[in-house]
């Protein structure tokens, strides 16, 4: 007999997939059709964009598991960093996009060659390694990459070796060439996370990010065997659309969409994964996810439910609802229900009522996840959002800028309200168009299920048709119980 512990916090996965045992995520992943470019190991270059929580760490740790487990992809050599690993190897303060176009290349470079040192057992320091010259880049264009590498750094030992401070080995030189003969048809995979990581949308941050995504685009076709993967939230690259040639990188940008689908077969396959970790000779651990969603997700939710007039749904209606398509928000979701449900020792699977009674800590913590990621864009952000509490569940662009008059701005000239994602503040429009941004309101339709988020229209704030009042705005049903909106 099967029986789902809901405590076990193993059970709905990490809620941060960079942080998931790799097995693990690799058990219970979905393959989404959009993502054949990303593993493609004949595509050179793609960029994943999502906002937080959808997945773009998550499909990173995917595509490492695939390189080193998949005979496919002929032992590869794999180099994964975040962004701030990269900014750390240079000084990227106050310098224009043309010129930082070509520093990123050089840290790149820099990062590859400490990974090399890793590799043939010795640990070069970032001082050890000095930034490439730009005539070096130039001279190994066409050529294998780590070749080019290789040759730079046994060019640059007799200088390596006079420093005070060099803890070299007098068999470097060998060491390099034992790794090139080994590797010399081996491909990099460059994996980039959180380059954008505390962006705001101002010059400095535009060039440093942008200029970022044009030097990895020339990176991978400037050199042979070397396919580049990045991030970038999708609120980020809307902000740097306008950039001169980031407009060739669109075709290369792979747009994370969840459907309901999409995030049933996600809880169902973790469910699945589950059985087969804990009960591998069960019946259940037979299902599929193909014939037996239904099944799988009965194992842990109650249903029918009663769910916006219709008394006869499954209770992952309201799971989705309130996930807003992010798998990490549904996992958190499932996971507090969890253990509400487990207060009771009767109780075997979470009904409708856990998540009701949850609802106002999940507000919570989805306030709190926002204030995190944005509070550099927006140092009153907390205060926003409070200003939106007992409000409507849907307003036009007249109430929204009303609220913010009477409950944020209060009188205030516009000096004292700090800068808005950057700029300058000038009126209340920038205070509505910054919360669409985020994602804490959202176009609803005529049909109260289809919604448009700032990735789907970054300019629809701003519009003419906005601003008569012809737009229907809603705040997202996860932070209405928090924000007391009925």
């Amino acid at each position: 007999m099967v029986f789902i512990d809901l405590k076990d916090k193993k059970l709905f996965g990490n809620e941060a997939g960079e942080d998931e045992d790799i097995d693990v995520l690799n058990s219970y992943y979905i393959d989404h059709e959009d993502f054949n470019d990303f593993f493609n190991k004949n595509e050179r270059l793609s960029i994943v964009s999502a906002r937080k929580g959808m997945g773009k760490s998550a499909l990173l740790s995917r595509l490492e598991y695939k390189l080193k487990k998949e005979a496919d992809y002929m032992s590869p050599i794999i180099v994964r960093a975040k962004g701030n690993d990269l900014l750390g190897l240079g000084d990227f303060a106050d310098k224009d996009q043309a010129y930082l176009e070509n520093y990123w290349k050089q840290i790149i470079c820099k990062k590859i060659i400490l990974e090399i040192g890793s590799k043939i057992g010795f640990a070069f320091t970032s001082d050890e390694i000095s930034i490439i010259e730009i005539a070096e880049l130039e001279g190994m264009k066409s050529k294998n990459i780590i070749g080019g590498l290789i040759s730079r750094i046994k060019g640059k030992i007799p200088l390596i070796e006079a420093e005070p401070k060099s803890s070299i080995p007098n068999n470097l030189e060998s060491l390099l060439n034992n790794y090139l003969s080994n590797n010399s048809d081996s491909k990099v995979w460059l994996l980039i996370d959180d380059i954008d990581a505390k962006f705001q949308n101002n010059e400095k941050y535009q060039a440093r990010v942008g200029s970022f995504f044009s030097a990895i685009r020339a990176l991978a076709f400037d050199f042979g065997n070397l396919n580049i993967r990045a991030t970038v939230r999708s609120d980020v690259w809307s902000c740097l659309r306008h950039m001169e040639d980031l407009d060739k990188l669109e075709q290369y940008i792979i747009h994370i969409f969840w459907s309901k689908r999409h995030m049933r077969d996600i809880l169902a396959k973790k469910i699945l994964a589950y059985v087969n970790r804990t009960y591998p000779d069960s019946y259940q651990a037979k299902f599929t996810i193909k014939s037996d969603y239904n099944k799988l997700l009965d194992l842990v939710f109650s249903s029918p439910i009663n769910w916006r007039g219709n008394p006869d749904v499954k209770l992952f209606e309201a799971i989705s609802a309130f996930s807003n398509r992010r798998p990490r928000w549904m996992s958190q979701l499932c996971r507090m229900a969890a253990s509400k449900a487990k207060q009771k020792p009767t109780t075997q699977k979470i009904a409708l009522e856990h998540i009701t009674y949850i609802l106002e800590e999940f507000g919570k913590n989805r306030r709190d996840d926002l204030i995190k990621e944005h509070n550099h864009q927006f140092d009153e952000l907390e205060l926003l959002i409070d200003a939106f509490r007992a409000a409507d569940k849907e307003f036009k662009y007249s109430d929204i800028e009303n609220i913010l008059e009477e409950s944020f701005i209060r009188g205030r000239s516009k000096e004292e309200i700090p800068p808005v994602d950057g700029s300058k503040y000038c009126k209340p429009e920038d205070l509505g168009n910054f919360m669409y941004k985020l994602g804490l309101i959202s176009r609803v339709h005529d049909d109260g299920k289809t919604f448009t988020h700032f990735s789907d229209d970054p300019d629809l704030y701003r519009s003419n048709e906005n601003r008569i009042d012809n737009i229907i705005w809603s705040i997202h049903p996860s932070y209405r119980t928090f924000l007391n909106i009925k």
